[in-house]
Order: structure tokens, then C-alpha cells, then sequence
């Protein structure tokens, strides 16, 4: 091939320099066409209607919870606690809650603790809590690993009687005693 005869196509064969600097923008392009309509939006009275709708439903599932709780169940706030009246270990009694979709109850606040409370007094059992000092004595966690924010224990409580007491108990009057993990105890699962 004679180099001569085709200069371009010798060039283009060749190493290529760096890139040129960037050109300048080019014109605007021209407008495109017109989409479809979209559908138009609610009227007044429309979101009015459905706000009632709403309000219906929501009524009715409050009221189906409530049938669906009593009598081994509460609501507080945006938890659910139930039992089934079953008892367990502490072992035991977190694996059934799980199963089931939830956790074993772990009150973080005082309204949290009276439900779990009133539920136990039903059933005439003691309970445990979704929390212990496994880990480490003296120094009481969730199950998720959450430093206890709320507690309620009774006087000189915990004392870890005999060196065995590593799980939590609620009390009839609601206090929380620590007590052996190996005990069994009422299971109250919270959703």
C-alpha cells in the first residue's frame, strides 16, 4: 500500500493524540410533540369522601384488634402484646415469639409495663421480660442490645440471688424482679 495514495487512512492507522479541547453547545433542539393528557386529580368532595372511608376502615380494624386481643392481648400506641397463655424458659419463651412474628415483651415505657402487667393478672402468672444481663452482670439490656432506657425494678432489685439471676420477671404489682432464666414463666409477646 503506498502511503501516499491514502493519507487519511494512514493516520487513522497510527497512534492517536489527546483528545481536542470540547466544542461550544450547539443550537436549542426544537420543542417536542404534546404528551397525553394525565388523568385529572380528585375534586374537594372526592378527597372528602375518602377521607371518611378511611376513617371507617380504620375504625373497624381497631375494633377487630380489640376482638382479636380480648382476652389475651392489649394494645399500646403502635404495639400489640399477646399471650397465648403458654409458659416457658427465657430461651424457650424468646423462640415461640419469634416464631409467631414478634418479640418477647419489652416495655419502654410505664403504660408499656401496665399492659404487660394487666395481661399477667388475667393469667394469675408471672412473666418474662425481652430483657437480662447475660453479657454482662449487673447491667440489663433489650434483646437487641439497647441500654434499658425505662425500668421499674421492685426495692433492692436486681440482686442476683444466688448468682443465677440473669432474666426479669414483672411482678403482680407490675415491679420487675431478676430471676433464673431457667424458670419457666408466662410467654406475652409484643408485634
Amino acid at each position: 500500500m503506498n502511503p501516499n495514495a491514502y493519507p487519511d487512512e494512514v493516520g487513522l492507522r497510527g497512534t492517536q493524540g489527546l483528545p481536542g479541547k470540547a466544542g461550544s453547545f450547539g443550537p436549542k433542539g426544537k420543542k417536542g410533540s404534546v404528551g397525553e393528557r394525565g388523568q385529572t386529580g380528585l375534586s374537594g368532595s372526592q378527597v372528602r369522601e375518602l377521607q371518611a372511608q378511611l376513617k371507617a376502615v380504620q375504625a373497624t380494624v381497631s375494633k377487630a384488634q380489640k376482638v382479636l386481643l380480648f382476652p389475651n392481648g392489649m394494645t399500646v400506641s403502635e404495639k400489640i402484646f399477646k399471650t397465648e397463655s403458654s409458659e416457658g424458659n427465657f430461651e424457650t419463651s424468646k423462640a415461640a415469639c419469634s416464631k409467631a412474628g414478634g418479640l418477647l415483651a419489652s416495655p419502654r415505657n410505664s403504660a408499656e409495663n401496665s399492659a404487660i402487667q394487666q395481661i399477667a393478672a388475667r393469667h394469675k402468672k408471672m412473666p418474662f421480660l425481652g430483657l437480662n444481663d447475660i453479657q454482662t452482670e449487673g447491667t440489663f439490656k433489650h434483646l437487641n442490645g439497647e441500654a434499658l432506657g425505662y425500668s421499674n425494678w421492685a426495692s433492692n432489685k436486681p440482686d442476683n440471688s444466688e448468682g443465677i439471676e440473669d432474666c426479669v420477671e414483672v411482678r403482680p404489682s407490675g415491679k420487675w424482679n431478676d430471676k433464673s432464666c431457667a424458670e419457666k414463666q408466662l410467654i406475652i409477646c409484643e408485634y
